[in-house]
């Protein structure tokens, strides 16, 4: 499906993310997980295309887009610098087999790879879904965590949220460092054969992650990666 959609408001999330609040067309439908493509006029006049996970959730009635502006992305760049309340986007979709399942879960995201889950999360919520998951969000440092709040409030629930910082953890902080490694998978999850496990993020740290999940016996049918670049 292709449509335009106006730009309601502009949610700043971190110094370089930010959150597009868009009017949704009451017959576009999609599944938590998926993705539109955001189809822009560059600078040059030509038409450029970038692939976005979706950040709400089916039952919004708005769409949600995150997007962190990326060093010499001319797309990004746009969307986080340029763009105004009121414009109108193009967009088509939806896309992509990232899709969440009624069943235990571990979601493993890096960066901007919380996206998807973020759609997930407000879904399970909305449905007051029994379907149990486990978070483990990797970032450089606290100041790039996207959808803080959220994220703080999801922690007062029943399922885990967990992070790791790669490069400066804040001045108090005894949870875990570094990247995601056999270790640290090994502490987070208990069964490493009964969920799905969703891995979103830089391709390194997807492919990293899937190695270690299957040294760990996952099989390759229970695993699932989104990979961004």
């Amino acid at each position: 499906m292709e449509f335009d959609a106006e730009i309601a408001a502009i949610i700043d999330e971190t110094a370089d993310t930010k959150t597009l609040r868009l009017s949704r067309p009451r017959d576009f439908n999609f599944i938590a997980g998926q993705f539109v493509n955001v189809t822009l006029c560059a600078p040059d006049g030509k038409r450029v295309r970038r692939a976005y996970s979706i950040a709400s959730s089916p039952l919004d009635p708005h769409l949600d887009l995150t997007v962190r502006r990326m060093p010499g992305g001319i797309v990004s760049t746009i969307l986080t610098t340029e763009v105004t309340v009121t414009q109108r986007l193009n967009l088509r979709g939806p896309y992509g087999r990232f899709l969440l399942e009624d069943r235990e879960m571990v979601w493993i995201a890096g960066g901007s790879g919380i996206v998807p889950f973020r759609s997930m999360w407000r879904y399970l919520d909305q449905t007051s879904s029994s379907a149990p998951f486990t978070l483990l969000y990797a970032t450089k440092n606290a100041e790039q965590i996207i959808f803080r709040d959220e994220l703080a409030a999801l922690a007062r629930g029943r399922n885990p949220v967990l992070h790791t910082f790669t490069a400066d953890a804040p001045a108090v902080w005894n949870g875990f460092r570094g990247r995601v490694d056999r270790r640290m998978l090994s502490a987070v999850v208990r069964d490493f054969e009964g969920p799905l496990f969703y891995l979103c993020g830089p391709p390194v740290m997807c492919d990293d992650v899937a190695l270690h999940l299957r040294e760990l016996g996952v099989p390759q049918s229970c695993i699932r990666a989104e990979k961004y670049d």
